[in-house]
């Protein structure tokens, strides 16, 4: 009774995980190499310049910024994710310290809470892709991060699909069994007529 049941959790687990992955890996696909769950982008944390409210190797929700207005939303205090100034394409989240300007020229002073000191330039609104949605979950960015290499894709994907398909085959292959066992003919004795000499 408790290894089925066992079983039967671990099964559901599987198909969960392997169901939000398939969804991380779509959305990701779609958007660009960052998935996204009901309107919210998922980045890992790389660094530990938010600690200890952002820990390094968590995962953390982010609301998208489009247009220059909602760019130039942002007052200290908030936290924000932005693109590199170096044009390297990656992604920093720090929180907002002062702006400075206005219109085009509107650029934020950011710094890292784990930080001693400031980001050394000034971020352009521009850059802003992203606000901090506070909501973070520890740990699952190296997990994450790991299932995105191939021993990854082995063991977290095609290993628990090819034990539900196995599963499955062995679940259809007993019914079927006891169908045959059910549908064999009960063979009822006859007791023949006593013989009688006369």
């Amino acid at each position: 009774m408790i290894l089925k049941w066992t079983r039967n959790v671990l099964m559901y687990v599987l198909i969960l995980m392997f169901l939000l992955l398939l969804v991380s890996a779509v959305t990701s696909r779609i958007n660009g190499g960052k998935p996204k769950i009901l309107g919210k982008e998922i980045l890992t944390v790389l660094s530990g310049s938010m600690e200890p409210g952002i820990k390094t190797g968590a995962v953390i929700a982010v609301n998208p910024v489009r247009g220059e207005e909602q760019q130039g939303a942002f007052k200290p205090g908030d936290v924000i994710t932005y693109q590199a100034l170096d044009g390297s394409g990656s992604l920093i989240t720090h929180r907002v310290v002062s702006v400075s300007g206005e219109g085009p020229s509107l650029a934020y002073i950011t710094k890292g809470d784990n930080n001693d000191a400031q980001d050394p330039a000034p971020i352009p609104a521009g850059n802003v892709i992203a606000s901090y949605a506070d909501f973070t979950v520890p740990l699952v960015g190296y997990f994450m991060n790991w299932v995105k290499s191939t021993a990854g894709i082995i063991i977290v994907m095609i290993i628990p699909g090819l034990y539900l398909v196995i599963s499955s085959i062995i679940t259809v292959f007993k019914s079927i069994m006891r169908m045959d066992d059910s549908a064999e003919p009960q063979i009822v004795p006859v007791e023949s007529p006593p013989v009688t000499n006369g």
